[in-house]
């Protein structure tokens, strides 16, 4: 993040080349090596009790590396963590294929 105005809700982001999680999952690419960064992130959340959205097109990864490129964050629910919500995503589950199918 660059620069935020919060009293007219806008953000200036840098932008992050690179696939998204989401589209490596969708073309059959590995992504076991980002799945255990995103649970180190999740902890690094949770620890300061937050939840980020770990739906994987949030997630840019650029020279081995992911960066969350969201930045929406909630008060920590266990419901909403990675292990509960987000991982139903990162591979090629039933939600993941029926949000394929419905997107």
């Amino acid at each position: 993040m660059l620069d935020i105005d919060i009293e007219n809700e806008r953000i200036v982001k840098e932008y992050v080349e690179g696939n998204t999680v989401f589209e490596l999952i969708r073309d059959g690419i590995p992504v076991e090596l980002y799945r255990e960064q995103a649970r180190d992130m999740a902890a690094q959340a949770k620890t300061a009790g937050l939840n980020i959205d770990y739906f994987p097109t949030n997630f840019v990864v650029q020279d081995g590396l992911i960066y969350y490129v969201d930045y929406e964050c909630n008060p920590y629910m266990d419901e909403w963590s990675f292990e509960n919500w987000g991982i139903k995503y990162w591979s090629r589950t039933d939600a993941f294929e029926k949000y394929l199918r419905e997107h």
